[in-house]
C-alpha cells in the first residue's frame, strides 16, 4: 500500500500526454524515462493486487455427467410391468447368458443347474467357450431342456460393429437348433443409464444397444427360434432403464428385476 500511495495522479498521466504534444528530444527523453520508471512501480502493484474478474456474474456450466433438463425436471415414468409368474414354468427350461443372466441364481428365483452364463460370455465366443469344464454342447445334452432362452451381446455391442454380432447369434441359434429340439427363445439386452452411458470406463451406448436389438430381431426370423424384446419391457420413455430395474452402475438388473423378466417370459414362450 505505500507503494500505490507514492504514485501522485500526475506521475502515472502527465508524461504520457506530454510525448503526445512535445516533439524536442530532450523532452522525449524525459518522457521515456519517467513512464519507464512509473510502469516499473505499476507493476510491482499489479503483483499484489488481483484484477478484478467477477464483476459480471455468469451460470454455472452443467457438469458432463448431468442428466438431459428433461430428466432434472420431469419425474420418470413409473414401470407397469407384471412381477407374477410361477417358478416350476422353468424347470424344463435352460438360460444362456452372461453376468446378467447368472443373477437368476444369484437371487435364488432359479437352480443354478438351469443357467449356462458367465461374466463377458458373448455371441462371438460361446460356442467355443467353457464353464467349470463344460460347453454349451454338453450343456444342452445333459440338461435336454424344452425351452431355451439366450440373452448376449452386451458385453460386446460397444466394441463390435451391431450386426457383426446378430449374425454371430444367428449362427449360435442354428447350430443349438441342430442338436436340440427345444424352443430357442432370443432375447434382446436391456438398456442402460444416462450416467452409464456417460461413463468412459466402457463403451455401451443406447445408439448401439438400439442398433443391436434391432438387427437382432431381423436375424432372428430367419431361423426357427422366437425373438422376445424384453428391451422394451424395461426402458421408461426417456431411452434409458427404468430407475426401479437397474443396479449402481446402470447395467446389470436389480434383484426384483429377475420377476419382471421372468413373468415377461412366462406370458410370451
Amino acid at each position: 500500500m505505500s507503494q500505490d500511495s507514492s504514485l501522485s495522479k500526475n506521475d502515472a498521466t502527465t508524461p504520457v500526454k506530454t510525448s503526445l504534444t512535445d516533439t524536442k528530444s530532450s523532452t522525449v527523453a524525459t518522457t521515456v524515462k519517467i513512464v519507464t520508471t512509473s510502469a516499473t512501480t505499476a507493476v510491482t502493484t499489479t503483483e499484489t493486487t488481483p484484477p478484478e474478474t467477477t464483476a459480471v456474474a455468469t451460470e454455472p456450466k452443467p457438469a458432463p455427467t448431468d442428466p438431459p433438463k428433461t430428466s432434472e425436471t420431469a419425474p420418470q415414468a413409473k414401470p407397469t410391468a407384471s412381477t407374477d409368474f410361477d417358478t416350476s414354468f422353468f424347470d424344463d427350461a435352460l438360460f444362456i447368458g452372461d453376468s446378467i443372466t447368472t443373477g437368476l441364481y444369484l437371487y435364488g428365483y432359479l437352480d443354478e443347474s438351469l443357467v449356462y452364463a458367465k461374466l463377458g460370455l458373448a455371441p462371438s465366443t460361446a460356442l467355443e467357450s467353457e464353464i467349470d469344464g463344460v460347453t454349451i454342447n454338453s450343456k444342452i445334452k445333459a440338461n435336454n431342456p424344452k425351452k431355451i432362452y439366450i440373452m448376449l451381446g452386451t458385453n460386446s455391442v460397444g466394441y463390435s460393429d451391431g450386426n457383426y454380432l446378430a449374425n454371430c447369434m444367428g449362427e449360435l441359434v442354428q447350430h443349438i437348433s441342430q442338436i436340440t429340439k427345444a424352443k430357442v427363445y432370443v432375447l434382446s439386452i436391456p438398456p442402460i443409464t444416462y450416467y452409464a452411458e456417460a461413463d468412459n470406463d466402457n463403451a455401451l451406448t443406447t445408439s448401439a444397444i438400439n442398433e443391436y436389438n434391432t438387427a437382432l430381431k431381423s436375424v432372428i426370423k430367419g431361423t426357427k427360434a422366437k425373438f422376445l424384446d424384453l428391451h422394451s419391457v424395461l426402458t421408461a420413455p426417456d431411452g434409458y432403464y427404468y430407475e426401479e430395474y437397474h443396479e449402481m452402475d446402470g447395467i446389470h438388473f436389480m434383484g426384483s428385476t429377475y420377476q419382471v423378466m421372468l413373468s415377461f417370459l412366462e406370458k410370451h414362450s
